[in-house]
């Protein structure tokens, strides 16, 4: 890679951060005159955010992402939940003799039809 191009991608990766610094900073003026123009265009900017909002919310895909997360993390939550109810039930079921006799039984007619 030439000098040049190396250069070029250093600009390339130094200007965004530039003004993403400039942005964020604390009293810089760059930050000051975006404020100005967003409050001087806030109505059109919320009008426009406002109804990509209300296009993503009513969407189909939007809906059965939304829907297939929540039963994740709420499938997921259950499970962290009733690990530890499972674990003492299973811990009862192997302290009785008679479900210990039942489940090695169970075992060993499956493994004789396999």
């Amino acid at each position: 890679m030439s000098l040049e191009q190396q250069i070029i991608d250093q600009l390339k990766k130094c200007i965004p951060e530039a003004i993403s610094s400039e942005l964020v900073g604390y009293n810089k003026p760059l930050s000051k005159l975006t404020s100005s123009v967003i409050e001087a265009n806030e109505g059109e900017l919320f009008e426009l955010i406002n109804g990509e909002f209300s296009n993503l919310i009513g969407g189909s895909e939007f809906r059965e992402v939304l829907k297939s997360e929540l039963n994740n993390k709420l499938a997921k939550i259950l499970i962290q939940r009733m690990s530890g109810e499972l674990e003492k039930q299973v811990n009862a079921l192997k302290q009785n003799p008679e479900t210990r006799a039942k489940i090695t039984l169970a075992i060993s007619e499956i493994v004789s039809s396999l």
